[in-house]
């Protein structure tokens, strides 16, 4: 999240961009309790954390990050997961694809701003290496969405003892995405010579 957090604040900086008040981030969480009938049904819920992209102190940034996502799971802790399941549980297919519609059609997040600015997901990956007909797979770039009214989302996924991101944007929005990889690298060797 610190990492995201400097690449963002700097990629803000480049553009002249960089908002009084800090980004918020919406992070998937998985919601699964191990109790249910099916191995492999997702469970996912999403939680909202500070990035404190307006701190200017990269170690400062950390903490409150750290303060904002400690403060967000304990909360989710108090509430049981079968009411934090994603919303689609409770709809039915049909409901929810005619609510889409029409909230893309009345254009009403055109006119509504979402409760944070940019999705960042963590995937735990193996700690092992794979291979495929013999072969090393290196990395795992990992590839995500943007929905309506997102601009980027950022899925790290670990695997092996390292991380890789992956930046998926609204090319409107984010033209130059491919910066990110550099800012990243960039807020890494921050972090590094001060801690």
């Amino acid at each position: 999240m610190t990492l995201c957090s400097g690449a963002l604040r700097r990629y803000l900086e480049k553009h002249d961009a960089l908002p009084d008040e800090s980004l918020i981030a919406g992070v998937p969480i998985s919601v699964r309790t191990g109790d249910e009938a099916d191995t492999y049904q997702n469970r996912v819920s999403m939680l909202m954390a500070d990035l404190a992209t307006n701190e200017t102190d990269p170690l400062k940034r950390l903490a409150r990050i750290k303060a904002s996502m400690d403060k967000a799971k304990s909360t989710f802790k108090t509430i049981p997961a079968d009411a934090l399941q994603d919303f689609a549980q409770f709809a039915p297919p049909a409901i929810a694809a005619r609510a889409m519609r029409m909230v893309s059609r009345l254009k009403i997040l055109d006119r509504t701003a979402p409760p944070f600015n940019v999705v960042i997901s963590n995937v735990p990956g193996p700690n092992f290496p794979l291979y495929s007909g013999g072969a090393l797979l290196k990395h795992f770039y990992p590839v995500s969405i943007c929905t309506d009214s997102q601009g980027l989302n950022i899925t790290v996924q670990s695997y092996n003892g390292n991380l890789d991101f992956g930046f998926i944007a609204d090319r409107d929005l984010v033209p130059d995405v491919w910066i990110l990889t550099d800012l990243i690298h960039e807020a890494m060797d921050e972090l590094l010579t001060l801690t």
